[in-house]
């Protein structure tokens, strides 16, 4: 299903439940992932959480200023999408938070700026906000 950020605004919070809403879904499990790709659409939403809690899986993630350090799911995950975006019209949109249990603020839309891809770890991605 399409999603639309039209009502989306860049520096505000929103939690998974109000976006679930926004966008449709009947509950926020259906982007409770680190990376969604919602069907029938070209776009792919990264939910990253810098301070993770500790039964979680640890990556690596830090978002300072405009640039965005993170570690890919360790299933690659999107990844050959996300290198591809661009060529493929497809954009990538980033929601970060601090801390888990908490909102996440809307930064916009990213553009890969360098990766190292990886089959026995996370790959790592840098990603510009523009």
């Amino acid at each position: 299903m399409p999603i639309s950020f039209a009502k989306i605004n860049k520096g505000a919070t929103y939690s998974r439940q109000a976006l679930a809403e926004l966008w449709g879904y009947a509950s926020f499990h259906a982007i409770a992932r680190g990376v969604v790709t919602p069907r029938d659409d070209h776009k792919i939403v990264l939910f990253v959480t810098e301070e993770k809690q500790s039964s979680a899986e640890q990556y690596t993630d830090r978002l300072s200023g405009n640039t965005l350090e993170w570690e890919g799911p360790t299933d690659h995950f999107a990844e050959e999408r996300m290198l591809n975006a661009e060529t493929n019209g497809e954009e990538i949109h980033l929601f970060h938070r601090e801390r888990h249990h908490s909102d996440f603020t809307y930064c916009g839309k990213l553009k890969v700026s360098s990766h190292v891809l990886r089959s026995d770890r996370p790959s790592h991605f840098k990603f510009l906000v523009v």
